[in-house]
């Protein structure tokens, strides 16, 4: 049994060739092209990448690399995974991503040694060992009281939202409970079915307490 996950949205990559001497330099205030960002396998090895378009997959550290082969552009590390990805995004790490999106559209290089089809790459989770995996308890008030009758559901649903502000939350483990796109979901023996849910996942970039909705 398999089940498909897409790419998570951040709208707002082995050997490498040096760039081109006649390749217009681009700078990093903005994207020319929204583009999303993940984790992936690439010829055998685990790596962040930026997706454009849905269909293709630049390899981040490969791409980086490229892009300060040109002395223009100063030396900022490749984030090792997402989270590295998140922690740096905000302090200089979104404009070199901005750079290389734009140059590699900018200077059509979408068939750069760094550029892989999303075909020709295995999707992993975006952020593979999350430190927390916090869950928040009945997200519909109708899953709070199934097969209540409408008196029932009215009574229940006041309940929660007087205690809205005290929200009933679980934990889930970080490894095992995490796959990709299209791995396999492992069933305890004796079971011949699962029960899917469709879940919001909220990535916080910096850290915080009491934050308001």
């Amino acid at each position: 049994m398999q089940r498909i996950l897409t790419f998570a949205a951040l709208v707002v990559i082995v050997s490498c060739a040096p760039q081109a001497a006649n390749q217009t330099q681009v700078d990093g205030t903005t994207s020319i092209e929204p583009f999303k960002v993940g984790t992936f396998e690439i010829d055998g090895a685990q790596t962040v990448g930026v997706v454009l378009r849905d269909a293709l997959i630049i390899d981040l550290a490969a791409a980086n690399s490229a892009l300060e082969a040109d002395p223009a552009y100063e030396h900022i590390d490749a984030p090792a995974d997402m989270l590295d990805l998140i922690e740096q995004y905000e302090d200089g790490l979104k404009s070199r991503i901005y750079e290389i999106v734009n140059n590699v559209v900018g200077n059509d290089l979408l068939e750069a040694n760094y550029v892989h089809g999303v075909e020709d790459v295995d999707i992993l989770p975006p952020i593979m060992y999350p430190s927390k995996n916090m869950n928040a308890a009945v997200n519909f008030y109708t899953h709070a009281c199934e097969g209540c009758t409408p008196e029932q559901l009215a009574e229940r649903t006041r309940q929660r939202q007087e205690d809205r502000g005290v929200p009933y939350l679980f934990l889930k483990p970080t490894r095992g409970a995490v796959i990709g796109s299209g791995d396999d979901i492992v069933m305890p023996y004796g079971r011949d079915r699962i029960e899917w849910e469709v879940e919001l996942a909220i990535v916080f970039g910096r850290e915080g307490k009491y934050i308001s909705a």
